[in-house]
């Protein structure tokens, strides 16, 4: 009888750790993530290697202040509600986070090839990184390059590693007789190569407690659209 009772004690003792995790993951699922306090959480993992939150600090950058100049035109005077608008069955915000995963992932693969096979710019193409370079960082807005999501290096690192992915992109498209597009991150071409040849594993726990629009900009209104809605080789970590 005591043994019995012993077992249903320890039964119930687990039981109520089980849950007691549940709800405190669930808990922490959900809080937003202080994102420059966390640059160095991996946000995913392309084909074994890990990005971290930093290495996506330019799509942060790029995207917020492309979706916030729209915002503007939209409603200067609130433009946190051009935020929130649901287009095409998902949240402007939600999309705004999607594209920079989805870019980020590409830039990567496509820069690793680039590296492996050699690709390096030519003079030409240096000088149209500098400009490029010079048009991001006077385009972005005074708040943002106080809250910049990494260093001024590291994201000028990842420009670079865009400009040689591109022009590995160019190569590849020639090789493969498709359009350059067609392997863009939202190409069909590309996501068939990402599905036949590649790993991606996005860290959620993480990743969903990033809140786009409210990174490297600040707004009045609450921004109430969270996690990462994605298709496909992305797997839950």
């Amino acid at each position: 009888m005591i043994t019995e009772r012993l077992v249903q004690a320890v039964l119930i003792v687990l039981l109520a750790l089980v849950l007691f995790y549940g709800i405190y993951t669930s808990y922490q699922k959900h809080i937003q993530l202080d994102y420059l306090e966390s640059l160095e959480e991996t946000a995913v993992t392309v084909d074994g290697e890990d990005m971290t939150l930093s290495d996506l600090g330019f799509y942060v950058l790029f995207q917020e202040q492309r979706i916030e100049n729209k915002a503007e035109v939209y409603n200067a005077d609130s433009t946190k509600d051009f935020w929130n608008i649901h287009v095409n069955g998902i949240f402007i915000q939600a999309q705004a986070k999607k594209s920079a995963m989805e870019m980020a992932v590409h830039d990567r693969i496509f820069y690793r090839a680039a590296a492996e096979d050699g690709v390096v710019l030519t003079s030409e193409e240096k000088q149209r990184l500098e400009d490029v370079r010079t048009d991001f960082w006077s385009d972005l807005y005074d708040e943002q390059k106080e809250r910049l999501p990494g260093t001024y290096e590291s994201i000028n690192a990842v420009m670079k590693e865009i400009a040689l992915a591109q022009k590995y992109q160019q190569r590849l498209s020639d090789e493969m007789d498709t359009t350059y597009a067609g392997l863009n991150y939202d190409g069909y071409d590309y996501k068939q190569l990402l599905k036949s040849e590649h790993k991606v594993k996005i860290n959620k726990k993480v990743w969903d407690r990033v809140v786009f629009g409210d990174i490297t900009l600040t707004h009045d209104k609450v921004n109430y659209i969270n996690g990462y809605e994605g298709e496909g080789e992305e797997e839950e970590e």
